[in-house]
């Protein structure tokens, strides 16, 4: 009989490890923070759709971008991390007839509301804090952590998802003429659960563009 019952335990935990793991991870990104544009007294667009929010820069005859965060419905790929990183999502498009869009991330800058800088990240440092803080680095889920970079239910390893926040990431580089490109870029998080940044783009834009963790009015 004590057989039996264990047997019935190993089985339940083989079906019920993979559940919770596969169900884990199709959760919404709840560990990511979700960043509002401000528009408030400030003469910048705005775009608000089902799948998208942003600020909008437009240079005529050059290019447009939009700097904002996915809606719910987007299927845009946003990790699921509690790494302490502002994440943007910026679209570029180049609407110019023969002139390159030259993108360099690394003059990237963010301020927040105590006036103090935070450099944008590059690809691989933020990488390595996503990956830090993936699914949470509490004690009580590091173990699930662990088994959900594994190969259980088909969930991907770490060197996988690594991959996949590379392949989403806006990477420096030239955006030729008629040509779309964007992905995430990366910041530094304040060490406050509520604050706003303003983002500025070296040399695409110097008109701030201002974000907050406040859902705005």
């Amino acid at each position: 009989m004590p057989i039996v019952v264990n047997c019935l335990k190993a089985m339940r935990r083989t079906f019920i490890i993979p559940l919770v793991l596969a169900t884990f991870l199709t959760l919404p990104a709840a560990g990511q923070q979700r960043l509002y544009p401000v528009t408030a007294g400030r003469d910048v667009p705005v775009v608000l759709s089902p799948d998208h929010s942003g600020l909008v820069v437009d240079r005529a005859f050059r290019f447009k971008l939009t700097l904002g965060f996915p809606g719910a419905d987007s299927t845009v790929f946003v990790p699921d991390t509690d790494a302490p990183v502002v994440m943007l999502w910026l679209r570029i498009q180049n609407i110019s007839a023969d002139r390159p869009v030259e993108v360099l991330t690394s003059k990237f800058m963010s301020t927040d509301d105590q006036r103090r800088t935070y450099p944008g990240l590059s690809v691989d440092d933020a990488v390595e804090r996503i990956v830090d803080g993936f699914s949470g680095a509490t004690s009580g889920t590091r173990t699930l952590k662990t088994l959900s970079l594994g190969r259980v239910a088909n969930i991907p390893s770490e060197d996988e998802f690594k991959a996949s926040v590379r392949r989403w990431s806006l990477q420096s580089g030239s955006v030729l003429p008629g040509i779309l490109k964007e992905g995430w870029i990366y910041f530094e998080r304040p060490p406050r659960k509520k604050f706003t940044v303003t983002i500025t783009l070296g040399d695409l834009s110097s008109q701030p563009l201002v974000f907050s963790t406040e859902k705005q009015k």
